[in-house]
């Protein structure tokens, strides 16, 4: 095995002469970015989501649960006593990062959630945060409708009613062959009852619907041969409501953005929870974010974090990422393609090259008469012409 930092030859040298002019110049600049990425980190967290089995924050006794606030650079821990751990964190900056293990002394490892790889824009800090404040409101039952079908295709929309409540349903309606449909449309408001086989014709780009009133819908369409196909939420503006179509709007066109450079986001699960906070207004409560440093200090007995450089981040282009470990004598192992780095994954000898393509990087330290160290994760993503 290759102790991490061992290099041979002419690109020893060089990166060895970057690597000490870094160190010699880092202390004002990591003090100051440290500063700046824990006020970054307090006041846009991201959350948890899809949990599976028992997780908790270093320090907290409290159980992570689907939802919850999670600060970036916070170490997560799975609880003992079960093999099987995964854990999804969202991030106000796009990033979507998975960690699982299965044995032991993987799970012994923890994890540590990335920094933020850009400043979250104020729009994406807050409907995170309305999308989180949903989601924990309905863990404990609130005004809930659950889906017909668990297996059909789903879709959201917010329209603003026209003449006699219609509202216009594009979308993935779009795509439906034209003809003859029916549907089933209930609401989250008492007021308005269940309505069974209403009439729908497809003929055009969209599908016209009669609603009651103002509030939040689902609608689900059936074809002739009584096939269930779409599942629609729906937010039916009320009057001078085109704050919320706007905010969907956003909404939709930033979760798409971030799906396609991290793949994974839950994109209907988070329109559902966003409309669902905009129509029954659902606010994140004061006070409710965990408050977690976003640097620790070295642990004794624990072998010392990976660390890249340069840090993950956005990038004009083409890279190479240099993997450092401050314990002498540590052996790094990693990966590059989004899965997790076991005992038997690769042995870090040499730069990774990031060539055109984004770079997610998962790497743990190991040293003699030390506990592994946590598992730490770098995205690197080629800067877009928005940023």
């Amino acid at each position: 095995m290759i102790a991490c930092g061992t290099l041979n030859g002419t690109l020893k040298r060089r990166i060895s002469l970057v690597l000490a002019f870094a160190w010699l110049v880092s202390p004002a600049l990591s003090a100051s970015g440290a500063k700046s990425h824990r006020s970054a980190a307090a006041a846009s967290p991201g959350f948890a989501w899809d949990v599976r089995g028992t997780w908790h924050v270093e320090g907290e006794l409290g159980p992570i649960l689907t939802g919850d606030p999670v600060q970036p650079g916070a170490l997560l821990e799975p609880g003992e006593g079960e093999l099987s751990h995964s854990i999804t964190v969202l991030l106000p900056d796009g990033q979507q990062v998975l960690y699982e293990c299965f044995t032991a002394k993987d799970c012994a490892r923890g994890f540590r959630v990335p920094a933020l790889i850009r400043a979250p824009e104020p729009f994406a800090a807050d409907m995170l945060a309305r999308i989180r404040a949903a989601l924990v409101q309905q863990r404990g039952q609130t005004q809930t409708i659950p889906a017909k079908e668990n297996h059909i295709a789903r879709d959201e929309a917010a329209a603003a009613p026209g003449p006699g409540n219609r509202i216009e349903i594009g979308g993935l309606a779009a795509a439906l062959s034209n003809g003859e449909y029916s549907g089933d449309l209930r609401s989250f408001d008492v007021r308005y009852q269940e309505q069974s086989g209403i009439a729908l014709a497809k003929s055009g780009r969209s599908i016209a619907l009669r609603v009651p009133g103002p509030g939040l819908f689902l609608l689900t369409i059936t074809d002739s041969m009584k096939r269930p196909r779409i599942e629609f939420m729906i937010a039916v503006a009320p009057e001078q409501g085109s704050s919320v179509i706007k905010s969907f709007q956003e909404a939709h066109a930033l979760l798409t953005e971030w799906r396609e450079d991290f793949f994974g986001w839950p994109m209907h699960d988070f329109q559902r929870a966003y409309l669902r906070s905009l129509m029954l207004n659902i606010r994140p409560a004061a006070g409710s974010e965990r408050e977690t440093a976003s640097a620790d200090p070295p642990r004794p007995g624990v072998t010392a974090e990976p660390t890249f450089t340069p840090q993950a981040s956005l990038v004009d282009g083409d890279i190479a990422v240099t993997l450092q470990c401050a314990t002498p004598r540590a052996v790094i192992h990693y990966t590059g393609d989004t899965s997790e780095p076991f005992e038997t994954s690769p042995v870090y000898h040499a730069p990774i090259i990031m060539k055109k393509k984004p770079l997610t990087i998962k790497a743990f330290a190991e040293s003699p008469g030390k506990k592994d160290s946590p598992v730490v994760a770098g995205n690197f993503r080629i800067r877009g012409k928005e940023d």
